[in-house]
C-alpha cells in the first residue's frame, strides 16, 4: 500500500508546481489524503482492524469541510449546503477516522441522490448543552454536539433499514454492505451514538459526539 501510495503523493506535487490554482489546491487535497491513508494504514492489526489512533482536539467543522472538498468535485450536480453553528466546543478524537465516517456517510447519500435533478445534501452541526449521554452503565454523562448529514433522496430501502449498521447489509449491486458499519464502529470508540431517520425525500444521519471535556464551560 506505501509504494503506489508514495507514487502518487509525488505525482500531486509535481501537479501543484505547475498547475493553477484550482490544480494546486485539488493536488494539495491528494496529498492530504494520501498522508490520511498513510496513517491510518501504519495503525492497523492484521488480527483487529484499525486501531484506536491518537486523541486530538479540534474543531468538527474541520472534518466536514475535509468531506466537503472530497466529495463535492465527484458529484457536481449535486448542490452541497451547510449549516454550522458557530459556537461549537471542540470535540476530542481521531481526526482521520472521523473523516471516514463522516464521508461514507456522505457518499452514501450521493449514490442515493442518483439521477435526481433537484439533489441536496446539508451538513448541519449544532450543540446540545443540555443534553448529556452515557456511552457506557459506569461511564460519566458528557455534554454533546451534533453532526446531521441530510439528503433529499429516496429514503432507506425498506429491505435494509433494520440492519443499516451490521456488515454486509446492502442492496447495491456489486455492494459490499461495509461503509456504514464502518461508521458505527469508528463512532463507538468515540463514545458516540449514530442514528438514522428516513422517509421518501428526506434521510437524516444524526452523530452524537462527546466535546473535549477541556472545553467544557
Amino acid at each position: 500500500v506505501r509504494n503506489p501510495l508514495a507514487g502518487i503523493r509525488a505525482a500531486a506535487q509535481l501537479i501543484a508546481r505547475g498547475g493553477d490554482n484550482e490544480a494546486t489546491e485539488l493536488a494539495t487535497l491528494i496529498c492530504a489524503e494520501v498522508d490520511r491513508i498513510g496513517r491510518l494504514t501504519d495503525r492497523i492489526d492484521p488480527l483487529a482492524g484499525v486501531g484506536p489512533g491518537k486523541p486530538e482536539s479540534f474543531n468538527v467543522h474541520e472534518v466536514l469541510e475535509r468531506v466537503r472538498a472530497l466529495v463535492g468535485p465527484t458529484a457536481p450536480e449535486i448542490r452541497i449546503k451547510e449549516r454550522y453553528d458557530p459556537s461549537l466546543p471542540l470535540v476530542s478524537g481521531d481526526f482521520d477516522q472521523l473523516i471516514q465516517a463522516f464521508l461514507n456517510v456522505a457518499k452514501n447519500s450521493v449514490e442515493a441522490l442518483a439521477a435526481r435533478g433537484d439533489a441536496e445534501i446539508a451538513f448541519v452541526t449544532g450543540f446540545r448543552p443540555g443534553v448529556h449521554v452515557r456511552s457506557a452503565p459506569d461511564s460519566a454523562a458528557r455534554a454533546q454536539l451534533e453532526v446531521q448529514i441530510v439528503d433529499n433522496g429516496p429514503g432507506l430501502h425498506p429491505d435494509i433499514a433494520d440492519r443499516l449498521f451490521e456488515p454486509f447489509a446492502t442492496t447495491k449491486s456489486g455492494g459490499m454492505g461495509l461503509g456504514l458499519a464502518v461508521v458505527a464502529g469508528i463512532v463507538a470508540r468515540h463514545q458516540g451514538r449514530v442514528e438514522v431517520e428516513s422517509k421518501p425525500g428526506r434521510t437524516a444521519f444524526r452523530i452524537l459526539l462527546p466535546i473535549d471535556p477541556e472545553a467544557r464551560e
